[in-house]
C-alpha cells in the first residue's frame, strides 16, 4: 500500500515537472507554445507549417493574438517578432546585434569553429566587417564606380550572348540550350554576378572558357542555401541526430557542400599569400594579407588569420554567386505570370534609353516603373524570410515584453512583407505601389527591408540593387519571356525553404523583340 501510495506522489510530481518545463517561461517574456524536451517547440512549428517554418511561427501570432511570440527551439529560447515596428526595432538596437551560436554556423569551417562576418558577434566581427568594408568600397563595393559599371556592362554583354547563340563550351551546355533562346535559370545568371564581383575582390574575372569550376562552386553554394534552414533545421536544433541520419539531416550535403567551398576560396587565398609581394598591392587581398603580417609581426593572432581570412571571403562573395541568380529569377516568374507589367517596363526602357545601347545606371533616375518592379520583387520575394538571427546581447525589453540575455530575437521580414497593415494587397505583385501620383519613384513609399537594417545591414546591399536593376533592364530591352512548347507557367508554391528562399531550377524560353 506504501510502494503504491509513493509511486502514485512520484507519479502526480513527475507529471506536475512535465508541465512545468512544457509551459514554464522567463517571467515577462512573449506569449507563445509550449516546449517538449529535445526538440523544446519546434514540433509544432513543424505542425503549423511543415514546408515554410516562418509560416508557420507567422501561425502562431494568430494563436496567441500578439505580434511576438515566444518558443523554443531545441534549447534556445526565441522571440519573433512580426511587424514593422518590431522588426525595424530589432534591426536598430544595438543589444540585438550578437548571432546565436548555432552548428548549421560553425560547421562550415573545418574544425566546426564559428568564423566569418554573417554569423559571428563581438569585437572580431566589428573589426573584421569595418576592415572589409573600408577597402572593398575603394574597389567599388558599395558605391557608384564607373570602372566597375563598366565591367558589369561586358558582363551583360557577354549574358546576352550566351542567351541569343547558346552555348560555346561544354560546361554552359548546363545553362544555355544549342541554338540560344532557351536556358536554365537562376544558375544563367551565377557566372556574370560571380565575375562582378570578384572584378571588386580580386580585380580580375575568369573568361567564359574557365567557368566549369565556377559552375560547381554556384551549384554547392546553391546546395547549402536550399538544405540549410531558417531557423536552424533539425540538425541545429539537436546537432547529435547527424550521427544517426547523416542523410536524412541533410548534415552529409551540407558538408559536401561546406568542404567545397572552403577549398575553393583557399586556394585563391594561398595562392595570393604565395605570391603576395609588400612592393606592389594588386587587389583587396593583398591589403588583407599585408594587415595579417601586420598582425602577425606584432605578435597578434586573434583577428586576421588565415582561416578567417577564407570565411570572410565566402561570406562577402556568397550572395553574389547564389542570391542575386535567385532574386532575378522570382522576378522573371513574375513577369511571366503579369506579362502586362514586362510591356510596361519594355515600353518605358524604349521611351527613355532606346535600342541602340545598353541601360546604365545613369539612366535608373528615368526609368522609375523599372526600378519599382525590382523594389517591388525584393518586396514580395522575401530572399532571407527570418532575416540571419540575432541575439539579445543584454537582459532587456522589447515591445512591452522582458528578453533575457542570449535569446535568439528573429525580425520576420517575410511576416512584415505580408503584412496588410503596410501594404493593403502585400500578394499582389504591384510595382506602382512604389509610385506617386505622377508616376515616379517615391523612396517614402517604400518601407520595405530586404536587405535588413541598422549595423546588421547587408553590405551587399547597393551591389545587388545596381546588379539587379541592369540586368532587368538589359533583358526586358532585348528580349520577351515567354513559354515553351512544354512549357508551364511558374509555381510559386513549389519554391524551396532553406536558409533562403529559392525557386525550383527550370529552362526559361526567350524571344527576340521586334
Amino acid at each position: 500500500m506504501l510502494t503504491e501510495i509513493l509511486l502514485c506522489i512520484c507519479t502526480v510530481f513527475s507529471l506536475y515537472l512535465s508541465y512545468r518545463y512544457a509551459v514554464g517561461r522567463p517571467e515577462g517574456f512573449p506569449p507563445g507554445p509550449p516546449r517538449i524536451p529535445l526538440f523544446g517547440s519546434y514540433l509544432f512549428m513543424m505542425l503549423a507549417n511543415k514546408k515554410y517554418l516562418h509560416k508557420g511561427v507567422l501561425k502562431f501570432t494568430k494563436w496567441y493574438k500578439s505580434d511576438i511570440v515566444g518558443f523554443h527551439v531545441g534549447s534556445f529560447p526565441v522571440v519573433a517578432v512580426h511587424n514593422y515596428e518590431g522588426v525595424r526595432e530589432v534591426l536598430n538596437r544595438r543589444e540585438f546585434d550578437g548571432r546565436p551560436e548555432i552548428f548549421l554556423a560553425e560547421m562550415r569551417a573545418p574544425k566546426d569553429e564559428l568564423l566569418g562576418i554573417f554569423f559571428r558577434d563581438g569585437p572580431v566581427w566589428k573589426e573584421q566587417r569595418r576592415f572589409i568594408l573600408r577597402y572593398l568600397r575603394d574597389f567599388g563595393f558599395g558605391r557608384r564606380y564607373a570602372e566597375l559599371e563598366s565591367v558589369i556592362q561586358e558582363e551583360i554583354t557577354d549574358l546576352l550572348d550566351l542567351i541569343r547563340n547558346g552555348p560555346r563550351y561544354t560546361h554552359e551546355r548546363e545553362i544555355s540550350k544549342p541554338g540560344g533562346y532557351r536556358v536554365c535559370v537562376p544558375n544563367l545568371f551565377s557566372p556574370f554576378t560571380y565575375n562582378s564581383f570578384f572584378h571588386i575582390m580580386m580585380n580580375e574575372r575568369r573568361p567564359r572558357s574557365e567557368q566549369g569550376e565556377v559552375l560547381q562552386l554556384i551549384k554547392m553554394g546553391m546546395q547549402f542555401q536550399r538544405n540549410g534552414d531558417d531557423y536552424g533545421k533539425m540538425l541545429s536544433v539537436i546537432p547529435w541526430i547527424r550521427f544517426i541520419f547523416p542523410k536524412w539531416s541533410a548534415y552529409d550535403v551540407l558538408t559536401e557542400a561546406n568542404k567545397f567551398l572552403y577549398e575553393y576560396f583557399a586556394k585563391i587565398v594561398d595562392e595570393h599569400i604565395a605570391t603576395y609581394d609588400e612592393c606592389s598591392e594588386r587587389n583587396f587581398l593583398d591589403l588583407y594579407i599585408k594587415q595579417m603580417k601586420l598582425e602577425h609581426a606584432e605578435q597578434q593572432v586573434d583577428v586576421y588569420y588565415r582561416t578567417q581570412f577564407i570565411m570572410g571571403l565566402i561570406d562577402f562573395a556568397f550572395p553574389a554567386f547564389t542570391a542575386l541568380g535567385v532574386q532575378m529569377t522570382f522576378l522573371l516568374q513574375h513577369l511571366l505570370l503579369q506579362p502586362e507589367v514586362m510591356k510596361r517596363i519594355q515600353a518605358e526602357i524604349d521611351e527613355v534609353v532606346g535600342r541602340g545601347r545598353l541601360p546604365t545606371l545613369e539612366d535608373r533616375k528615368n526609368l522609375h516603373f523599372t526600378e519599382a518592379a525590382v523594389r517591388e520583387g525584393l518586396r514580395i520575394e522575401t530572399l532571407v524570410p527570418s532575416d540571419v538571427p540575432h541575439k539579445a546581447l543584454v537582459d532587456t525589453e522589447l515591445m512591452g515584453y522582458k528578453i533575457p540575455k542570449d535569446t535568439i530575437v528573429v525580425p520576420s521580414l517575410y511576416a512584415f512583407h505580408a503584412d496588410e497593415r503596410t501594404w493593403g494587397d502585400p500578394q499582389t505583385f504591384r510595382p506602382e505601389r512604389f509610385l506617386d501620383e505622377n508616376g515616379k519613384l517615391s523612396l517614402k513609399k517604400d518601407v520595405s527591408l530586404p536587405f535588413g537594417a541598422g549595423k546588421r545591414l547587408c553590405a551587399g546591399e547597393t551591389f545587388a540593387r545596381n546588379m539587379l536593376f541592369l540586368l532587368t533592364a538589359s533583358l526586358c530591352q532585348n528580349f520577351n519571356f515567354t513559354l515553351g512548347p512544354e512549357d508551364s507557367l511558374p509555381d510559386l508554391s513549389k519554391n524551396f525553404n532553406g536558409l533562403i528562399t529559392t525557386p525550383y531550377d527550370f529552362w526559361l524560353q526567350l524571344e527576340e523583340r521586334n
